[in-house]
């Protein structure tokens, strides 16, 4: 973010910029108090009842059309929540301790034009996350006060704790993968939803390599030429296909929630 040129842009994992589908979010220097910072944080859009709602932020992904893009910002517009502060005026301060950093953050971004900072809570840290889960809320980060910003690594210093729910699902096919897992990249489910079979996408990590023989010795006796359901848009890249089977089996899989979808 430089100030001075009243310019913002956002950076995603994969080294995209992608800030021209944000239009609402680039007057966020307003609230910066300096010439130029490097910020970390995330992208959300709120729901009515004030809480992040993935489907609503999904809806904002991808779309390329200028038209859309504006229309969107005033439909659902965004917020961009504000963890930590990486570079301050020329000076890069990622091997500063987080507590010092946070200090910094305070001091340099005020709230407002689009931008939240994200509260830290000290000592109480289960019975926050209680909290959280009571609220309906993804998760927490737990950080080490004394922890340094480790660009592009993970860490036992930073642990994301996430709230999690199971359940039953049926197995509907395979898709085929890339690379080592170029024979198996995810299974596709599904579930009795007010008594009719529904496609819910696919579940592809947790997988060791047992586990993907095993599947597959399952799987490929059962195969079948077409789905046993209507309506699974999986968006697979041209390279990959699905592999539809009998819904014999039944799997237990984690999640976080339901789109709007389901």
């Amino acid at each position: 973010m430089d100030v001075e040129k009243r310019s913002v842009r956002f950076l995603n994992r994969r080294g995209f910029f992608f800030e021209k589908r944000y239009p609402e979010l680039l007057g966020l220097w307003k609230s910066v108090n300096a010439k130029r910072v490097i910020l970390d944080g995330e992208i959300i859009v709120l729901d009515e009842q004030g809480k992040p709602n993935f489907y609503l932020l999904s809806q904002r992904e991808h779309v390329d059309s200028e038209l859309r893009i504006n229309l969107l910002s005033k439909q659902i517009p965004a917020t961009y929540v504000v963890f930590d502060l990486l570079h301050l005026d020329g000076n890069d301060v990622v091997n500063s301790k987080l507590m010092e950093r946070k200090e910094l953050l305070n001091k340099v971004v005020d709230d407002g034009n689009g931008v939240v900072k994200c509260v830290f809570v000290e000592k109480f840290g289960k019975s926050f996350f209680k909290e959280v889960a009571k609220q309906g809320l993804e998760g927490v980060m737990a950080k080490k006060k004394d922890s340094p910003y480790l660009v592009g690594k993970r860490s036992d210093l930073w642990l994301k704790i996430k709230k999690k729910r199971t359940l039953d699902v049926i197995i509907l096919g395979y898709t085929t993968g890339l690379g080592k897992r170029e024979e198996f990249g995810s299974l596709v489910v599904g579930a009795y939803v007010d008594g009719s079979l529904k496609c819910l996408g696919k579940v592809g990590t947790g997988f060791d390599e047992q586990q993907i023989r095993f599947l597959l010795s399952l799987l490929r006796k059962i195969v079948r030429s077409e789905p046993t359901v209507e309506g699974c848009e999986l968006n697979l890249p041209p390279q990959r296909k699905v592999v539809w089977v009998e819904p014999k089996y039944v799997c237990e899989v984690e999640f976080l929630e339901f789109t709007q979808d389901f």
